[in-house]
Order: structure tokens, then C-alpha cells, then sequence
């Protein structure tokens, strides 16, 4: 076994909330930090959530609520969304909580799968110095969190779970959901790209009061194709008038739906073919999902809205800001600027950091990054934030984008060759990496990169294979889980390189040796 270096992070997200929120700082905040999703459930215990509608990738193409008893396919595909979103994506949070509870929901009730998942979790997060590891606790689902046992006193969340609403919680789940939002974000007076917001004129109605159908199977969400009641005629008066806009809005342009994960629900639309092409895929589908899942419980809050916004052309830098939103009125915890990588679908799937960047980029997004916190501090919010910055160059000319202040504004406030294009009002995939700054460039890496993997390998065969690496501390799992089932494991991991030329070639001899994930 490979004696691994003991990694302190330079703070934790339980340091961060105790900074930002001086009235909460001797409570114990329980951080919930999976993903879920809004047209299947996870497992028997995490529901798909339905109030809180989220669009990620495979909202897109999983089968049916209900349908993952049937083909060996669709369990499959469930089983593999279960581990990026029950195991992956909590423990790479986990691995920067600190000193707090974490709580994560098993994969299934086995005793085999609730041992595996334990002993996942705690692997990962046993080289953190002792001080900075979280207390795991596991439990079925959000319904079942052991509050009182865990003496938790407030929960922190990355995405809305509706069985979450009956908790304390640090910010309110409507307010969460409302920041996440693609329109909050275009009507927030930030200086994003110019909009057009694509409303739906009420709901569909209850399944049991529609047509003989839906009456058979009040169960399923989504609208019957063969629907000949209220539902079905509702969803081709709002399809009618959504396909109209798409269709007549000027190239080019960027479609979103209201909540993205992973880089989903984004469409850039530059030629008639792309415009050809997005039409086709809501008819196909997506569209019926997308609508069908507006209910008597969330119409308020515009779940199936789409954004229209100007594309930025010809951007000279794209960067991923994350900071700390504090709610005493002192400035945002910046944290960190990195740049995303995204793959050809414009799915996340990594970001790299410069670390002798990171005073100059401070200064350079310091005013803008206040500018986004104060907004987010208006409505009540305290955490970790990102947001999407396209930089463009600076001009008196042409087009400014929203929230700019023309005539009359000092120089330092003057953003109009910023755009904010998206905000994640949460823990971001890239925020271990300014929290391993000292980490990394105390053994002189200057640059750092995170990214998710897939191999079939062990844990331990992956240490091995890159041993040198592990033992230098150049190389570190972020979060890992191997199905014992099929010998395929998931994986995060960060490395450090001492400039931008070795981390790609330190990245290039990861990316050999495994596949990518999407999320």
C-alpha cells in the first residue's frame, strides 16, 4: 500500500460559513451536497424531485419514472446516475467540508452496498489532515437525515431536494432554486448578455381530472402523446408558442432553460442548421418532459422558462469566479479564478487554475464579484457561489450587455466587457482547487487542474500506476467509487504541474489512461 502525503486544505466550506456568517458560526451546519434528478428517482429513498425541476443530461435521455424495473438498460443507466450523483459528487465536496457533518444517502439498502459506499467515503477523505476531515453520516434519503442523533442544527445544501423542506435550513429552498435561475440571472441588473425570456401561460392540470389516459396512470408526470383532454391541449398551445420564438429570434443567440447541472439545458444556436436541430430535439422529447413537469407547486417559481440571450462574440478570456457570499455586509471570500474545460456537447467536465495568477485576477474581478454578491446577499443568501465570466474586449462602441452603467460610472465600475453568463449558487466541481493552493505550491505546482475519470481499475491500481505522482503529492482523489459489480470506477482527481506546459502534459497522461465523465 502506497503511503500517501497527508493533504490540509488552506480553509474548508465549515471555516468559510463560520467567516461569512457570524450568527451561525457556533452552529453545526450538516452540509447535503448530492445531486439529483427530476425525471427519475436516484433510489427508493431519493425521489425524483418534482417541485424543484432540474435539467441535466440525463433529464434529457433517462427512461421513464418507474420504467427502471423493466429493461436491464434502464438499470443500468439508474445505477450509474446513482453513483455520480449519491457518491461522486458528495464526496468531492466532502473532501473540502472540514470539521463538519456530511450527509450522505446510500446507493441501496443492502448491507453489502451500505458497507461499500461507507468504506468509499472514508478512503477519500482519510489523507485530509484530522482536523479537516468531516463526519460521514449516512442514511437512506433526504426524508431520513438523523437531525437530533448528528446534532445538526442547520442544513447546507448544493441543489434544492424537496425532501429537504422540512429542515432548518441556512437559506430558504425557494430563494436556492430562484438565485439558480436562468432569469433571475437576466432581470438581475448584472452585466449579462441582453435576454428575452420566453414565458408559459399556466399549467397543465392534474392527470386524474384529464382524459381517460391520464386517468390510467396518474402516476407518470409526463403528458401522454395521445393525451385528448385539457393537459394534451395545453401542451401544444405552449409548444406552438415556444417553437414561434425559437423560430423567429435573430442568429445567433444562446437558449437556456431555467435550471442547468453539468453544463445542460444550454444550446448555442449560431446557424439555421443548429436552430433545425434544437427544434427537433424538443419535439423529440424534451419539451414535453420539460413542460409536463410544471405543477400546482411550482408554476410560481417559472420551472419551464426559456432564456434567450445574445451570444458573446469573439470573447478574449472565459473564467470560472468562485467566492464566499457573507450576510454581515462584509465583502464576498474571493476564492478563486479558473477556467473551465467543457467537452464538444458543452458538458463540464474539469477546470485548471493558475495560481500566480490569482492576486492579479482578484484585482481584475474583485468589483464585479461584490457587485454579484450584494445581489445575492439582497435575497437573503449566504455560501459558495460561481459564476461564468466572458471577457470581452473593452470598447465605447456597440452593444453593452445588461446591468451596464453607460455615462457617468468610474472607470473600476465599468463592466461592459464583462459578461456574466451563468451563476452556480453553490459548490462548485473546480472548488477544491483554490482550496490545495498551498498544498500544490508548496512542492512548487503553479498550476493546478480537476476532472473526472473512469477506468477499470481499482483505487489502489490507480495509485500504483501513478505512484510517483501520489507519493510527491503532485497528484491527489478528490473523490473515487469503484462498482464492485462491474470493476468500473469513478473518480475525481486534482493535480499540480509547475506551469501550464506540464499540467497539460500531467493531464495528458491521466486522460491516456482513463475516459471522461460527463455530468
Amino acid at each position: 500500500m502506497t503511503n500517501l502525503p497527508t493533504i490540509t486544505l488552506d480553509t474548508t466550506l465549515a471555516d468559510l460559513y463560520r467567516r461569512a456568517s457570524p450568527k451561525n458560526a457556533n452552529k453545526r451546519i450538516a452540509q447535503v451536497l448530492c445531486g439529483i434528478n427530476s425525471a427519475s428517482e436516484l433510489s427508493a429513498n431519493v425521489p425524483r424531485n418534482a417541485k424543484y425541476l432540474y435539467q441535466d443530461s440525463p433529464f434529457n435521455s433517462i427512461p421513464k419514472e418507474g420504467s427502471a424495473n423493466g429493461h436491464a438498460g434502464d438499470r443500468k443507466q439508474q445505477q450509474e446516475l446513482a453513483v455520480k450523483y449519491l457518491s461522486l459528487i458528495p464526496q468531492r465536496d466532502a473532501f473540502i467540508s472540514g470539521d463538519t457533518a456530511v450527509v450522505l444517502f446510500n446507493i441501496d439498502e443492502t448491507d453489502k452496498q451500505k458497507a461499500h459506499d461507507k468504506d468509499e467515503a472514508h478512503k477519500t477523505i482519510s489523507v485530509l489532515a484530522r482536523n479537516q476531515q468531516p463526519d460521514l453520516i449516512f442514511c437512506p434519503g433526504p426524508s431520513k437525515i438523523p437531525i437530533k442523533e448528528a446534532g445538526i442544527d442547520l442544513i447546507a445544501y448544493k441543489l434544492v431536494l424537496d425532501g429537504l423542506e422540512d429542515y432548518d435550513l441556512v437559506v430558504p429552498p425557494e430563494t436556492h432554486w430562484f438565485l439558480n435561475s436562468k432569469a433571475a440571472l437576466a432581470e438581475s441588473g448584472l452585466p449579462t448578455p441582453k435576454s428575452k425570456i420566453v414565458e408559459l401561460d399556466g399549467l397543465a392540470g392534474e392527470a386524474r381530472l384529464c382524459c381517460t389516459l391520464c386517468k390510467e396512470d396518474t402516476a407518470e408526470f409526463v403528458i401522454p402523446q395521445a393525451c385528448s383532454g385539457g393537459r394534451g391541449e395545453w401542451f401544444e398551445k405552449q409548444s406552438e408558442k415556444i417553437f414561434a420564438d425559437l423560430k423567429s429570434h435573430p442568429l445567433p443567440f444562446v437558449l437556456k432553460n431555467q435550471q442547468t447541472f453539468g453544463g445542460a439545458g444550454t444550446y448555442i444556436i449560431s446557424t439555421e442548421e443548429d436552430r433545425d436541430k434544437v427544434v427537433q430535439d424538443f419535439r423529440d422529447g424534451i419539451l414535453r418532459k420539460l413542460l409536463s413537469s410544471v405543477t400546482d407547486s411550482n408554476v410560481h417559481l417559472r420551472p419551464a422558462a426559456l432564456v434567450l440571450s445574445d451570444l458573446v462574440e469573439n470573447p478574449i478570456g472565459d473564467y470560472g469566479l468562485t467566492f464566499f457570499v457573507t450576510d454581515d455586509g462584509s465583502d464576498p471570500i474571493f476564492l478563486a479564478a479558473s477556467e473551465q474545460m467543457i467537452d464538444d456537447d458543452k458538458a463540464w467536465i474539469g477546470s485548471t487554475i493558475n495560481y500566480a495568477r490569482q492576486d492579479e485576477l482578484k484585482r481584475k474581478f474583485g468589483a464585479l464579484v461584490k457587485k454579484i454578491a450584494v445581489w445575492l446577499r439582497s435575497h437573503g443568501y449566504v455560501g459558495p457561489a460561481g459564476a461564468d465570466v466572458l471577457e470581452t474586449a473593452p470598447t465605447t462602441n456597440g452593444p453593452k450587455p445588461n446591468g451596464h452603467t453607460a455615462n457617468g460610472s468610474r472607470r473600476e465600475d465599468d463592466f461592459s466587457h464583462f459578461h456574466v453568463v451563468d451563476l452556480n449558487i453553490r459548490t462548485s466541481g473546480s472548488l477544491c482547487l483554490p482550496l490545495l493552493q498551498g498544498h500544490f505550491t508548496s512542492r512548487g505546482f503553479w498550476s493546478g487542474s480537476s476532472f473526472s475519470i473512469s477506468l477499470k481499475k481499482t483505487r489502489v491500481e490507480f495509485i500504483s500506476e501513478f505512484k510517483e505522482k501520489f507519493v510527491s503529492g503532485q497528484m491527489c482523489i478528490i473523490s473515487w467509487y469503484e462498482d464492485p459489480d462491474t470493476g468500473v470506477s469513478l473518480a475525481d482527481v486534482a493535480v499540480g504541474a509547475e506551469d501550464q506546459k506540464d499540467l497539460t502534459k500531467a493531464m495528458k497522461s491521466v486522460r491516456d489512461a482513463t475516459d471522461e465523465v460527463r455530468f
